[in-house]
Order: C-alpha cells, then sequence, then structure tokens
C-alpha cells in the first residue's frame, strides 16, 4: 500500500472559542497532565527556522506565558520529554490549553480557530489511514487480494476527500493567515503544480503575510529549477573525505541522483545507474550520486555492497535536496557541460535513450 505524506498538527478535540482582544498583548495559561514541573518553550519558525520567543517553567502542572505581537504569528509550544508540539497562531488575545495524555484543548483567537479546522481534517485523514493500513496489513497476511483492492480505494477516497475538505477551508478563509500559513507548513510536500493552485487560492491579503511570501520565493526557485535553466553550485562532504562541488566536475553530461538507504526504490536504481555509468562514463557521462540521510556508516556500506563506483556526497541535513526541491527519493537531474538543465526524473529505458541521444549528438 503506497504510503501518503500529509502534515499533521497534533491536536485533538479541539472545541474554541474567540478570545476578548488584551491590550496588554496575549496570554497563554495551562495545564499538563502527568508533569508537575519543567521548562516550557514557545517557538515559532515563521522565518523558515525554528526560534525561541520565550520559556516558562511548570509549576503543579500548571503554566503561563505572556507577550505582544503586532500581527498575527505562528509558533510552537514544545512539550517536554515529548516528540509533539502545539501548533498556536499568536494574536493579542487570552489563549487557554488543556495538555491532556490523548490530545489538546486549545481556546484562542480568531486564526488560532481556522487552524483548528484545518487540524481536524489531517487527524481525521491520519486516523483513517491508520485504520484502513492495518485493515490492509491483516487482508495481505490472508492473501486476499479482492479485500486489498477495495482499501486501497477506501484509501484513495480518504485522502481525495480531506483534499476538498481542505480546499474548501482555504476558499472559506482565502484571506487569513492561518490560510497561508498552513499551505507554508505543506508546501516541501506537496508537487509544484498542487502547491501554485493552492497558493492561488489565497487572496493578495494573504499571499503578502510572511508564509505567504515565502512560499512565492519557494516557487519563484522551483521556476528556475526548470529545463533550461542553470542548475545552483552545491558543495558536499565526499565519500573521499575531500569536499566535493558541482560546477568544477567536467562531463559532458552530468547526472545528478539523490538517493537513501532506506528506499528499496533506489536500491533497485543504483543497480541501472552502474550499468549506465560502465557503458556511458568513458563517452563524457559523469554521475554525482547525494545521498539524502544522516547514516554516514550506512552509506558507505552502501556503497561498497551496490558498487557504487560513481562520485558520492553525503547531505547531512538535506540542503542540497531542498535547494533542488527534491520531493521523493529516488530524483535524477540531467545537465550538460554548463550545468544547464536538460531533463529531470528520467528512469529505466527513458533515461538511457535520453543519454544516448545527448553523447552522440555531444561528439
Amino acid at each position: 500500500m503506497k504510503k501518503i505524506a500529509i502534515v499533521i498538527f497534533i491536536i485533538l478535540g479541539c472545541n474554541i472559542f474567540i478570545g476578548k482582544a488584551q491590550e496588554r498583548g496575549f496570554q497563554i495559561s495551562g495545564k499538563i497532565d502527568g508533569i508537575l514541573e519543567g521548562t516550557l518553550f514557545l517557538m515559532s519558525d515563521e522565518k523558515g527556522k525554528l526560534e525561541v520567543l520565550d520559556t516558562t517553567s511548570i509549576m503543579n502542572g500548571a503554566f503561563v506565558f505572556t507577550g505582544k505581537v503586532e500581527r498575527p504569528l505562528s509558533a510552537y509550544i514544545m512539550v517536554p520529554n515529548s516528540k509533539n508540539y502545539i501548533p498556536l497562531i499568536l494574536e493579542n488575545v487570552n489563549f487557554m490549553l488543556n495538555i491532556g495524555k490523548t490530545g489538546v484543548l486549545i481556546k484562542g483567537g480568531e486564526q488560532q480557530d481556522i487552524l483548528n479546522q484545518f487540524s481536524k481534517i489531517n487527524i481525521d485523514l491520519l486516523e483513517g489511514q491508520n485504520r484502513i493500513q492495518e485493515e490492509f496489513k491483516q487482508a495481505q497476511q490472508k492473501g486476499d487480494k479482492k479485500k486489498m483492492q477495495i482499501l486501497q480505494k477506501q484509501l484513495e477516497n480518504v485522502l481525495e476527500n480531506a483534499l476538498q475538505q481542505e480546499k474548501m477551508l482555504l476558499q472559506k478563509y482565502s484571506s487569513s493567515y492561518a490560510a497561508a500559513y498552513v499551505i507554508f507548513h505543506e508546501m516541501k510536500q506537496l508537487e509544484e503544480k498542487f502547491l501554485i493552485d493552492k497558493y492561488m487560492l489565497l487572496t493578495k491579503a494573504a499571499q503578502e503575510t510572511v508564509p505567504g511570501r515565502i512560499i512565492k520565493t519557494y516557487i519563484e526557485e522551483w521556476e528556475c529549477l526548470t529545463e533550461g535553466n542553470v542548475a545552483p553550485d552545491f558543495t558536499l562532504f565526499s565519500s573521499t573525505g575531500d569536499s566535493l562541488s558541482l560546477y568544477p566536475l567536467k562531463g559532458k553530461l552530468k547526472l545528478i541522483h539523490f538517493w537513501s538507504c532506506e528506499d528499496i526504490a533506489c536500491s533497485q536504481e543504483n543497480v541501472e545507474l552502474l550499468d549506465l555509468y560502465q557503458r556511458y562514463h568513458l563517452k563524457g557521462l559523469e554521475v554525482i550520486g547525494v545521498f539524502v540521510g544522516n547514516d554516514k556508516q550506512k552509506w558507505m556500506k552502501t556503497l561498497i555492497e551496490d558498487g557504487m563506483i560513481w562520485i558520492h556526497g553525503f547531505d547531512e541535513n538535506h540542503r542540497v535536496a531542498d535547494l533542488y526541491h527534491v520531493k521523493k527519493l529516488p530524483t535524477i537531474i540531467l545537465l550538460d557541460a554548463e550545468n544547464q538543465i536538460i531533463a529531470k526524473n528520467l528512469f529505466g529505458k527513458d533515461l538511457q535513450r535520453k543519454i544516448g541521444e545527448f553523447l552522440k549528438k555531444s561528439k
């Protein structure tokens, strides 16, 4: 069963009311079940990276944040000893949070109310996906192919329903900061066409918010990565212990291969790339493997086991993958000698044909 990438805001059972605006700013008051003391962090990633806005102490399971914002601002409360976070859109109103073991009850302002409506869609999608995947696993164990096909169709319907609900909310709240924020959080998981479609649902006011401007910049960066444009240079740690940069590499044709050890499709692609490399390297093909992951030891082991004898770089923080807007692995990008993009995501016979034709013309 194919996996579905979704953005999940961890909020359950949200009953919201719009708090009365306070001239002094916002106040976030809350309780946490099971944690009597500790430190909470109020953080924001509106500018594309996490920034600590404030910290506060938990006393007898209760906490308070206070502050003031000039406009709506996306933020998170990080819970001690947990990977979960509580998303907020700060406005100068009172917030009330009740953080339980099974969910979070939030009462806040107008933008928070909108955000929670989007979050509810994602939560319902996650619950539906988990239920269907469990049933699919059971059907798979029994070898019930008919049931598996039915469940696959159900999963597609659940996803389509969630997408339609989200679109309706984007249209309803097209002028809101929250709508732009939701798209901002999804953008790196979306194919560019779908991202542009969602972005165009926003009014000018929403497009000019901070998350709206980040989305616009992201789309503009992607447009610079289409065929005919020059690919951006990068430098990575190489498998030989030196630094590896794209532009200094010589070759009539450069093939950038973004991959990971965990993906079966990547392992299959490694076999095909070895054949292409052996066939075309002396004719001008240079292959640059970009490993997207954090495990250097596993990376080096895979290079040896799969016989990956071409050039390799280690993209530990996904910096180059993000630079090239890589959405899935493996991803392949073909460049000419001047680093101009000539093709993207060709595989199998299509990739072999393109390489053969290009090198034949460039003799």
